[in-house]
């Protein structure tokens, strides 16, 4: 799996359990996406930084 498939499907199982009112699902589904992205990479970085 890509990192940019896990990313959609952590986003989209997310946005299947939170509604933001006002926004619809497609804007909804590209916030998660980058906030799961942004979460991803700071893990990322952190757990390196911890290693190296």
């Amino acid at each position: 799996m890509t990192k940019e498939k896990f990313i959609k499907d952590v986003a989209t199982k997310i946005n299947k359990m939170i509604n933001i009112p006002f926004i619809n699902e497609e804007t909804e589904q590209v916030l998660f996406e980058l906030i799961v992205g942004i979460l991803i990479g700071l893990l990322f970085d952190k757990f390196l930084g911890e290693i190296l």
